[in-house]
């Protein structure tokens, strides 16, 4: 009877934990299903990829390659976004193709600060603006944050301030061992000329140009490798050199052999190309070995070609009409407070005003459609609003915390839809943040009532956000100069903010049309269209700006945003009916549950009846066990 009953109890306690088991995988299940229903932006390569010869940094190899090096790096920090950088890449590559052979001293390298994981570490280097371009020596140490070099729009230019930085480690003792001499040859005397020339050296070359041409170290460093020959240059400043070596052109190149005899050669073309050749026939008829260690570079790249095709037709095949989507006004949301704000190490001054009337804005206006995204706004807002300073990590810290908490319904970046480029570098987060900026005048409009006197209008809060955080410094500036020649600060709100805002977008998309930042499959237009909007234009092809101003209204009305991508059952339809109470307690949050929440819930509910219900078998047990013994006492049965 008594192994029955121990038998019976351990059933008990097997089902309960079986029951615990499966309620707690059900939770767990729920909770990742509703993560594995959201498509993350997996397309997020940059403006780089390995045919181009950049070195792709990460936050993972970017200490590691660049400090301790054996070989100087020279680093872009760009924003895949931002249309200044956009068109800066090509420059950035044809630098790095250029120069491929002089990969032994100096590494071409770029990160991109638009990747949610190289964020932290854009910010730790205090990026400040797109592209920043940052030298690093050899040997550099951990707490130096490299050395800024202002970008240029021509890769010579671009060139020849590396071959600057070069030249000035060189002079100051921290150039490589291995790195070929750059420095101009200063002696007078051509009998030292050849001190401390390795065995193998055969020739000796020396490169006479003028103190401002960068020819001579450009050779150098092209043939830097082939090892039977040593270059240097002599400026026309060594004018007794000059004169003993009967030169009297420049530039002129002068070959030395060991027994001293000189030879002028002959140079057909005076480039750096024309000079490097001749070098080489030179050594190729004396039958001297002249390996430059030039590596391959095939130009052609299937793999490539073939994924750019396939974004293509995926772009076709998700053709929208001029709609307002909830999810690229969330994917911009996202960028701004995690990526863009946080990017600044120290946000304080009028850099801080402009966060804060940025978030009093988007409490105001921004179209949220669940009362936690509401609350993750307002709770943001109290984080700052009583600082002097707060720095871009804390900042993007209180993001991600308070964004678990009060999310809104698509947490993350997720793909574009009315912002969707043809490949992913292309529109994305600056098609998005027009967006964003055109729905936030015209709810502005449409609620101007209810403007308290003291706030700002939305169009200088946009104009503050724009000159304190948006990283494209090109777009910064011609922002900047519009709103200055047009009149931004005598705007004074309602419908006039909102055919500002377009007139002064129509004016940046007319300077962009035939841009390398425009996207082919989606040409930049004199907004609206003619087929979205009919009315719009006159027969004299001027602008009705009454029937623009409707137009505009309804398009980025609320009531016309469309949810595709949003997850449908997080959606509340009666948007309109959404009303929170400005002096809300915060005290009551913790009310406002979730799905999870309340399966958390249910949980300890039945985890706490389980227990319950062990004790009361346990005593029980006892019980029946002590009455056993008792009985058996009485009746002589021990």
């Amino acid at each position: 009877m008594e192994k029955q009953q121990q038998l019976l109890l351990e059933m008990l306690i097997s089902y309960i934990i079986l029951v615990l088991l499966v309620a707690v995988y059900g939770v767990s299940s729920t909770a990742v299903g509703q993560n594995d229903e959201e498509t993350d932006l997996g397309e997020n390569q940059g403006l780089y990829s390995a045919n181009d010869l950049v070195i792709i940094l990460n936050e993972n190899n970017f200490k590691s390659s660049v400090y301790n090096s054996k070989r100087a790096w020279f680093v872009e920090f760009y924003n895949s976004w931002c249309g200044f950088c956009q068109r800066f890449a090509p420059v950035w590559k044809s630098l790095a193709k250029n120069i491929h052979g002089w990969k032994q001293i100096v590494s071409i390298a770029a990160i991109n600060c638009a990747n949610d994981d190289n964020n932290p570490l854009c910010r730790e280097y205090e990026i400040m603006k797109y592209p920043t371009l940052k030298f690093f020596p050899i040997n550099s140490n951990p707490d130096f944050l490299g050395l800024e070099i202002q970008e240029d729009k021509d890769e010579i230019l671009s060139m020849q301030r590396l071959i600057d930085q070069l030249e000035k480690e060189q002079q100051e003792q921290r150039g490589g061992l291995r790195w070929p001499n750059i420095v101009p040859y200063r002696g007078t005397e051509l009998d030292t000329l050849w001190l401390g020339a390795p065995r193998n050296v055969e020739y000796e070359i020396l490169i006479f140009e003028k103190p401002n041409s960068y020819l001579g170290t450009e050779v150098i460093l092209d043939l830097h490798r082939v090892d039977t020959i040593r270059i240097r240059r002599v400026t026309s400043e060594n004018e007794f050199l000059c004169v003993t070596s009967k030169v009297t052109k420049f530039p002129s190149v002068l070959i030395f052999d060991r027994n001293k005899s000189q030879t002028f050669l002959k140079i057909n073309a005076i480039t750096r190309i024309g000079i490097r050749e001749a070098i080489l026939e030179f050594l190729k008829f004396k039958k001297v070995s002249a390996d430059i260690g030039e590596d391959s570079i095939d130009e052609r790249d299937e793999q490539y070609a073939s994924k750019i095709i396939k974004n293509k037709s995926l772009a076709k095949e998700f053709n929208v009409k001029d709609k307002l989507y909830q999810l690229d006004l969330e994917n911009t949301l996202y960028y701004s407070l995690n990526n863009e704000i946080p990017l600044s190490v120290n946000i304080s001054g009028e850099k801080l005003k402009a966060l804060k009337t940025y978030l009093n804005v988007l409490i105001e206006y921004f179209p949220v459609y669940l009362t936690k995204g509401k609350i993750y706004l307002q709770v943001l807002k109290e984080v700052v609003e009583n600082k002097s300073n707060i720095s871009g990590k804390e900042f993007r810290e209180q993001v991600q915390v308070k964004e678990k908490k009060f999310t809104l319904a698509n947490s993350g970046l997720k793909n574009w839809i009315g912002c969707k480029g043809s490949t992913p570098n292309f529109r994305g987060y600056p098609c998005g943040l027009w967006t964003l900026f055109h729905t936030l005048t015209t709810a502005a409009a449409e609620e101007i009532d209810d403007v308290h006197n003291n706030n700002l209008p939305v169009l200088q809060v946009i104009h503050g956000y724009v000159q304190n955080f948006f990283g494209c410094t090109d777009c910064v500036t011609h922002f900047q100069d519009m709103s200055k020649k047009r009149k931004l600060f005598e705007v004074h709100g309602g419908n006039e903010s909102i055919l500002w805002l377009w007139k002064a977008h129509n004016e940046v998309n007319e300077r962009l049309t035939g841009d390398t930042t425009e996207d082919p499959e989606h040409k930049k237009i004199q907004y609206p269209s003619v087929e979205n909007c009919p009315k719009c234009k006159l027969s004299n092809d001027k602008w009705d700006e009454n029937e623009v101003l409707k137009y505009l209204k309804i398009k980025y009305s609320k009531t016309n945003i469309d949810f595709q991508g949003i997850n449908d059952k997080l959606v509340q339809h009666k948007i309109d009916t959404i009303v929170l109470d400005s002096s809300l307690n915060h005290n009551k949050l913790s009310w406002d549950f979730t799905i999870f929440d309340i399966s958390i819930c249910v949980v300890l509910y039945i985890i706490s009846a389980g227990i319950l219900i062990l004790v009361c078998i346990k005593f029980a047990f006892k019980k029946s066990h002590k009455k056993k013994i008792l009985f058996q006492k009485l009746f002589g049965l021990v």
